[in-house]
């Protein structure tokens, strides 16, 4: 539903659909890309352990995903508890592009969309039966299009549609069901329109399609109001909830008799409890109530709970209002709407565009959904089913108590133990596992008492009690890296086509040009996933189809071997003056967001395929500066961090290109001359990148035992499975330390050479340290080194899940924009900011509402804590 909605701004439309047919005669033959005949994997749905039907398990809500992004994640999916996927409408929208289009359709027909082909959806559903997953479509039937002359040609005499105009006083009844929202309000106690739409309905079925969720059900009336619409639609066998947001009306009572009404038909939405659970843990607290609707008297089996939903991420401030808050915090809030017994709960993956005109249709969103505490808490959702629950809080946690279980959610903050009530002794005293962490919890008539870790969320299981897991068959993928190929038969050039069984539109043929990194060798940086490739000249020449055996391997005379990097002294002179990059790449972007990561999405006016959101991942070169290696044919270019924040979108202008502050900059090529002496003999050729140490990292090892590769493996008590052997690869940093970032509750490392050679178990001292010849010690940065009086700190006494800086001069208040830059988290609660030395003023905040008073620096390397300023 698109809210209260008066105007929309059509956005350019970038789109173009390109069909290709390739017939290629010879010793291979090119991966066929968009079949949906093509299953993705073999799938058991009996060992997801999923509901049997849709009111008993949980939704992921796939909002503007194709329909072949669903079905590729459909092992995901399955695997992380979902019974349900529920898509954007399949009908025609009156445009293409931005996503409120899909919901101002034409008609009421399935075709092809921002979202795929009919075919591609039946294929969807016929997939989605061998995981036991259930399809919903949104359907729109409460208006259409504003484009009178472009609708369903049988619908356009005046007889079948409302003409009281705009809707006024929402707590009017009659005005909400008679009256438009922004579009034509079509006549829906008409019986010709009714049967149209149960034609629609019919149609869906005949697709596969098991479930439908009605946009604005609120503004259809019900037959009680004369209107025999509901009983005419939903009577297909199929599952049917209603979107009615705040309820029938905006009566704050009143209005209970026709909600009841609705249920006589479907589930309803209880979008009034999703604010109330979202609101409290933005705050930092809990939420008092057990349900809105729910206790006004409508059955818990039939009511729709969730912690956000698309009208809260994609209207900006006009209901709702969730995008300013972070994942965590939706997280918290759909823990508690998806342990509760009877109810369904919905789960939003979220856009990675914020902004309502710059959300597209087709575009991928978030697959956070795939997180270790949201797969718990639905398998325990699935695993309680019919089991009696009771909703309770204390010491400022959220407690949902079932008889062979409990799911604990604090209000805030993570990594404590804590006792809670265990609410009219539901939970069964015993002893009982935690499925996220896997620490000991203890539970008596009264009390429920254990360790919350880090995502601030608890799914307890009685012990002995069979915790459920989802299972997949996954595919030989790789991790994100560098592959190699020796250039034996000398083409002029050489680019790497890849792809994976999940998805064959990774890249577009002849693929993306590689670098030569000398003696004929050519080096490409690939994402993860990509499980085959295929070496080309571009032109007629190219390898067989290769299953890729990892990264940082080489393709040499017709086989896999790992790469080796040469040990070498150099001195090394800089023959240019200028600021340069050194990387294999051809496009950079300078982070002065300071994103974690990275990603470069790129496409053409004739290929708007090249890559799948968020693109690929870019490579860190030093200086807060990233690489990535794209193609010459490339017109377009968005740079985000995969996780909703992003440029708009960007015209390229050539390669070796720098994007800096909103404007591009050529980019040097760094040139050297060498004076090398090559302490082993190898066959290959050096190719070793070196980055400065940045935030990027908060660990660092000195490789005094000139170990090829460096790794770490580290753990936790509460968490012995943070990595697996040898850990995660360190990254070589220009002054000859390795560096790596972990997480902040991590608490022994190994520090190993990824074969037989390791230190002993390490117990790390705190973060920003180097381990050197058996001791930690402060690490410094070059910049640290160079620019030491620039850092402020803040001790976050307040547990802050994010810590951001808005600082500013008398002079320039616009140093930063509000909530200003995220600090990076040095360990024992103390947060860094490198700050210009002018800076004058300072304010400490989380990104949503707390913050301290306007601070007068008083120098640098201070840190504030308990109210004051004092050394670092």
């Amino acid at each position: 539903m698109i809210l209260k909605s008066k105007n929309n701004t059509r956005n350019k439309i970038i789109g173009v659909i390109v069909a290709i047919c390739l017939l290629i005669t010879g010793i291979i033959s090119i991966p066929r890309l968009f079949d949906s005949k093509v299953p993705v994997k073999a799938a058991n749905s009996s060992s997801y352990n999923l509901a049997s039907n849709i009111q008993d398990g949980v939704i992921l809500h796939c909002f503007d995903w194709k329909y072949n992004d669903i079905r590729y994640e459909l092992p995901n999916i399955a695997a992380a508890g979902f019974t349900s996927v529920q898509t954007s409408p399949a009908q025609v929208g009156k445009e293409s592009g931005a996503w409120y289009w899909l919901y101002q359709p034409l008609g009421f027909y399935a075709g092809t969309n921002d979202l795929g082909t009919v075919d591609e959806l039946k294929a969807l559903c016929s997939e989605a039966d061998k995981y036991g997953i259930k399809v919903i479509v949104d359907v729109v039937a409460n208006h259409l299009g504003s484009d009178h002359s472009r609708i369903q040609s049988d619908l356009r005499d005046s007889q079948y549609w409302h003409t009281y105009g705009t809707v006024s006083n929402w707590s009017d009844r009659y005005q909400v069901v008679m009256g438009e929202i922004g579009m034509p309000d079509i006549n829906s106690e008409h019986s010709y329109v009714q049967q149209v739409v149960a034609n629609y309905i019919n149609e869906l079925k005949s697709y596969g399609v098991d479930g439908i969720r009605w946009d604005a059900a609120k503004h259809i009336a019900l037959p009680s109001e004369n209107c025999n619409f509901w009983s005419t639609v939903t009577s297909q066998g199929l599952y049917h909830y209603g979107e009615i947001l705040v309820g029938p009306d905006d009566r704050s009572s009143g209005n209970e008799g026709l909600m009841k009404e609705y249920t006589n038909y479907m589930s309803v939405t209880d979008s009034s409890y999703g604010k109330t659970l979202r609101d409290a843990f933005a705050s930092g607290s809990v939420p008092s109530a057990y349900g809105n609707w729910a206790a006004r008297g409508i059955a818990n089996n039939k009511l729709i709970y969730w912690g956000e939903s698309h009208d809260t991420w994609s209207n900006g401030t006009d209901w709702g209002y969730s995008n300013g808050m972070s994942q965590n915090v939706i997280d918290r809030a759909y823990a508690v709407a998806a342990s509760r017994n009877e109810v369904s709960a919905l789960y939003f993956s979220r856009p990675a565009s914020k902004d309502k005109n710059s959300i597209r249709g087709g575009q991928k969103g978030s697959t956070h959904f795939t997180s270790a505490e949201v797969a718990a808490v639905n398998h325990f959702h699935n695993a309680m089913i019919g089991q009696k629950d009771y909703y309770t809080t204390g010491n400022n946690c959220a407690v949902v108590s079932r008889e062979s279980g409990a799911v604990i959610v604090a209000g805030s903050g993570g990594n404590f133990t804590v006792s809670v009530p265990n609410g009219g002794s539901t939970t069964q005293p015993g002893t009982y596992k935690e499925a996220i962490t896997g620490s000991t919890w203890t539970v008596t008539s009264s009390t429920i008492s254990g360790y919350i870790g880090s995502s601030g969320i608890a799914v307890i299981y009685k012990e002995g009690y069979e915790i459920p897991t989802g299972t997949t068959t996954t595919e030989n993928v790789s991790e994100a890296g560098t592959v190699y190929f020796k250039n034996t038969s000398n083409w002029s050039d050489v680019y790497a086509y890849y792809w994976s069984d999940s998805n064959t539109t990774m890249t577009t043929w002849p693929g993306v040009k590689m670098t030569n990194v000398g003696d004929n060798v050519y080096s490409v940086n690939i994402p993860a996933g990509v499980s085959k490739i295929i070496f080309n000249n571009g032109g007629d020449l190219k390898t067989d189809d290769l299953n890729l055996p990892g990264v940082n391997k080489i393709y040499n005379n017709g086989s896999w071997s790992d790469y080796a990097v040469e040990t070498t002294t150099q001195q090394e002179t800089t023959t240019q003056e200028e600021t340069t990059v050194a990387s294999d790449s051809n496009i950079f972007y300078k982070n002065t967001k300071n994103w974690s990561k990275v990603y470069a999405y790129y496409w053409s006016d004739s290929n708007t395929k090249m890559t799948t959101w968020p693109g690929v991942q870019m490579t860190n070169v030093g200086n807060n500066t990233y690489g990535a290696n794209i193609p010459e044919t490339a017109n377009y270019i968005i740079f985000s961090d995969g996780n909703g924040n992003q440029t708009s979108d960007i015209t390229l202008k050539g390669l070796n290109k720098l994007y800096n502050n909103g404007s591009w900059e050529t980019v040097e090529e760094e040139t050297t001359t060498q004076e090398e002496t090559t302490t082993q003999e190898e066959t290959t050729t050096e190719q070793e990148t070196t980055t400065q140490a940045s935030d990027d990292y908060n660990i660092y090892y000195k490789n005094t035992g000139n170990w090829s590769n460096v790794y770490a493996y580290y753990w936790s008590d509460a968490n012995t499975g943070m990595t697996t052997w040898p850990g995660k690869q360190m990254t070589k940093l220009s002054d000859g330390t390795y560096g790596i970032k972990v997480p902040t509750d991590a608490k022994y490392i190994i520090f190993n050479n990824g074969s037989n050679t390791q230190t002993k178990d390490i117990t790390i001292s705190g973060f920003e340290k180097v381990y050197n010849n058996g001791s930690w010690s402060n690490y410094a940065t070059e910049e640290e080194t160079t620019a030491a009086g620039n850092y402020l700190y803040f001790k976050n006494s307040n547990n802050w899940s994010n810590v951001y800086a808005y600082y500013w001069s008398n002079s320039n208040t616009k140093m930063t924009t509000w909530p200003g830059k995220q600090m990076t988290n040095m360990g024992s609660g103390v947060y860094r900011i490198e700050v210009p030395s002018d800076a004058k003023y300072i304010i400490f905040n989380n990104g949503n509402g707390s913050q301290t008073s306007d601070l007068t620096i008083s120098g640098m390397n201070k840190i504030y804590q308990n109210n004051k300023w004092s050394n670092y």
